[in-house]
């Protein structure tokens, strides 16, 4: 906490108390997958005063204890999306997204960072391998869907959102969670073009070939339609960029709170 202003440090640490106390309930639940700018949400938290824990802890979503002490929850996606939404009534959820094959490049290289300094932890479904990535493609694919058809009659209480390729992804989290103005993300969320390792990429384009993936897929965010049918096609946008109809009349603009 010692990074915050003083106004930051007081409030987290008199909402911590209160937390502890149980007379605060209401969470937030980041709950997309990871390198998708979980720090700097985890950050952006802490500069409004809000308790917020970063790590994988929390994903089991059976350790009440520390569920009950914090207001925010970042870095991977939980075990059991309802099952918060039940026991945190109330509580708002952001499903952070980002292009991806920006995202299997990300996942790629941290895996390569851990194994140059000899601290992977992993197995067949983290790895630097085809199988690994079409596990990736095909499991975010399921998982946005379940998410999107789960908040389909309650758009108000989930936000989807590039917090990467947004300018304006802060402020509109924070518009999201009832603080009004404008708000700037941290300068290392600006996504520079980079060049990835040749084998990297030749996974990859073996990967979407084997899958059937047409290559303008890849720069979606929320899903590949080609892995979906129709009818969920037309209910739900593939990008942030692209408006869609959830359960009749109700439009939800990606990206933008309701």
């Amino acid at each position: 906490m010692g990074r915050y202003p003083l106004k930051q440090t007081v409030m987290i640490r008199a909402r911590l108390s209160l937390n502890r106390l149980g007379l605060r309930n209401k969470k937030v639940f980041v709950i997309g997958f990871n390198k998708t700018g979980t720090v700097s949400l985890h950050t952006l938290f802490g500069s409004l005063g809000l308790p917020s824990y970063h790590g994988v802890k929390w994903r089991a979503c059976d350790d009440l204890q520390l569920l009950d002490s914090y207001d925010c929850f970042s870095d991977g996606r939980p075990k059991d999306v309802a099952k918060l939404d039940r026991m945190y009534p109330k509580s708002k959820f952001i499903l952070q997204v980002r292009g991806l094959d920006t995202w299997i490049y990300s996942r790629l290289a941290h895996i390569q960072r851990a194994k140059e300094r000899n601290t992977y932890r992993g197995g067949p479904q983290w790895d630097i391998t085809e199988y690994s990535i079409k596990h990736w493609i095909t499991e975010r694919n399921a998982y946005h869907l379940s998410v999107l058809s789960y908040f389909a009659a309650r758009p108000s209480d989930v936000l989807v959102v590039n917090f990467i390729r947004d300018a304006s992804a802060a402020t509109k989290i924070c518009n999201f969670l009832g603080y009004e103005g404008k708000y700037d993300k941290p300068e290392r969320n600006i996504n520079p073009i980079k060049e990835y390792p040749l084998n990297h990429t030749e996974m990859l384009n073996k990967c979407i070939s084997e899958l059937r993936l047409p290559e303008t897929e890849l720069s979606y965010d929320i899903l590949c339609p080609s892995l979906i049918s129709n009818e969920m096609r037309d209910r739900f946008p593939a990008d942030t960029s692209m408006r869609g109809n959830i359960r009749g009349n109700n439009v939800f603009e990606m990206g933008i709170s309701p």
